[in-house]
């Protein structure tokens, strides 16, 4: 009998010890308002403390314009952001995430430039500048003489006023035609 009361303490005191344990991981997780620091209440057990996307959290998203001039002018402006499908599968398997991963890394690190008032001269002769103008000119119309791209910040939570910031526009680029590119190089 003995042996059974015993047993039955220790799962009691198995389940009261995890279930403190998760509870005290939830409050340790909780906003950085209400959040306490509870080691002091652990006796040195340590309580994990997740912070996904800490100290800046993506209050934004970073798109892509391009517009270009043709014969018959300049066109309006066109989002070429590329669009990532979102599906149950991609948790597990995902290889076209990678290619618009890149470029939306390059286009934030020209937001840090842009916040950081880089030089123009200098973020042109970056690589993530080279890696956004490559994903403009591969969005190009067939016919475009010259191309510009924009990168434009969108807060989505934001008021309507205030829900689209510029950070950089390039100037306009020559593009290079197959002919005008034979031509050059006789």
């Amino acid at each position: 009998m003995l042996p059974d009361r015993i047993k039955g303490a220790a799962a009691s005191c198995a389940v009261g010890v995890l279930t403190a344990h998760l509870v005290a991981t939830v409050l340790q997780n909780t906003p950085d308002s209400y959040n306490q620091d509870l080691r002091m209440f652990t006796g040195g057990w340590p309580i994990p403390g997740w912070r996904f996307f800490a100290p800046n959290p993506g209050v934004q998203n970073v798109h892509l314009l391009v517009r270009e001039t043709t014969a018959d002018g300049p066109t309006r402006w066109r989002d070429v952001t590329p669009v990532v499908p979102h599906g149950w599968t991609q948790v597990l398997y995902n290889p076209r995430s990678r290619g618009p991963k890149a470029l939306f890394d390059a286009m934030q690190q020209l937001s840090v430039m842009s916040a950081n008032q880089a030089d123009f001269t200098w973020v042109t002769r970056s690589l993530p500048y080279d890696l956004v103008l490559a994903a403009s000119r591969a969005a190009a119309v067939e016919d475009a003489e010259t191309l510009q791209f924009l990168l434009m910040n969108v807060f989505p939570s934001a008021p309507p006023e205030h829900r689209m910031k510029p950070i950089l526009t390039s100037e306009w680029i020559p593009l290079a035609t197959a002919t005008g590119a034979a031509g050059a190089a006789r």
